[in-house]
């Protein structure tokens, strides 16, 4: 425990320090309107996965005047996304796979409001950076073995929900990867600061931050290598250089309407899909939707991604 408080507190500050007393009234919301947020108004896109919490802004208000810490908030996304799964499980009724979506609904506007929280409030950290992310894991895993549980469950052969339950965990965590590639790399050009890194293994973490760092790249950094190495291959396929910090890569990841597209990619959009499925009363369609479904969207994104840069370096070559 104490390890754990000594990795929270560089830059934990105390929320009396933190929030200004004008935030504290309903009227005087605007001076830190745009501190949520991780990036500028001139380089912000629109967020596609938060059609279906539109009102989470509301939400992080409300939490940042009762000064919810966000490591609060992100327990609770865990939380609710572990009991959907319990629920999904068991459910018997539509009510059970209605309170399901509920919780599920619940973990992703959680999930939306604790790093806006902790921009708001000044207190961000690696230990919470990597709570969140491993959560989500673990999470969407329970998610996607609850939907194969029910497949079988509903008399489907057992090999064939397997293979869907695989596909659909490489799937999901790969498009989530591929948004949050692009993601960081846009954020750098905007001058950003987050607690989030291209690549988390140049970092120097101690302690329970260190422990979290290596589980975080044993699950995830694969995924982003991989990423990585995949979005190297089609720039220089495109005729650009391959190291992506190169000025000439710019407009690859400056390119706002695609960052649009990716940004239905992320847990959010997975989120809903599942949502959808539970009103359906067939949790199990999740996974092939996943599969199928997301997949051939984001092929669609690679395409056009190709597509448009080729067209602009013909352009610039005439």
């Amino acid at each position: 425990m104490l390890q754990i408080w000594h990795d929270l507190s560089p830059t934990r500050r105390s929320y009396s320090q933190t929030i200004p007393l004008t935030l504290l009234a309903p009227e005087s919301v605007s001076p830190k309107t745009d501190s949520p947020h991780k990036l500028p108004p001139e380089r912000r896109y629109f967020n596609i996965s938060v059609l279906w919490i539109f009102y989470f802004d509301s939400v992080i208000l409300a939490l940042y005047r009762l000064r919810v810490r966000h490591e609060v908030v992100t327990m609770a996304s865990i939380g609710s996304g572990l009991a959907a799964a319990y629920t999904i499980v068991h459910a018997r009724t539509m009510s059970g796979f209605l309170l399901a979506a509920l919780l599920v609904h619940a973990k992703d506007l959680f999930d939306a409001c604790d790093g806006a929280l902790a921009r708001l409030t000044g207190t961000g950290h690696r230990l919470g950076r990597f709570m969140d992310t491993i959560g989500d894991g673990v999470v969407f895993t329970a998610w996607i073995a609850a939907a194969a549980y029910r497949g079988v469950a509903e008399g489907m052969s057992l090999p064939v929900t397997l293979s869907f339950g695989v596909a659909a965990w490489l799937s999901l965590f790969l498009q989530c990867s591929y948004f949050n590639y692009h993601q960081l790399h846009y954020v750098r050009r905007s001058g950003a600061s987050l607690t989030s890194r291209l690549d988390e293994r140049a970092e120097t973490d101690s302690g329970i931050v260190a422990v979290l760092a290596r589980i975080y790249d044993l699950w995830f950094g694969w995924q982003d290598r991989m990423i990585a190495r995949f979005d190297g291959w089609q720039r220089e396929r495109g005729g650009l250089p391959r190291n992506p910090l190169h000025p000439t890569n710019d407009a690859w990841f400056d390119h706002r309407k695609l960052m649009v597209a990716n940004s239905a990619l992320c847990f959010g959009t997975h989120a809903f899909v599942l949502i959808v499925c539970l009103v359906a009363g067939s949790p199990f369609w999740f996974l092939p939707l996943v599969v199928v479904a997301m997949n051939l969207y984001w092929a669609t994104i690679i395409l056009t991604r190709a597509v448009t840069f080729r067209r602009v370096l013909a352009v610039s070559v005439a």
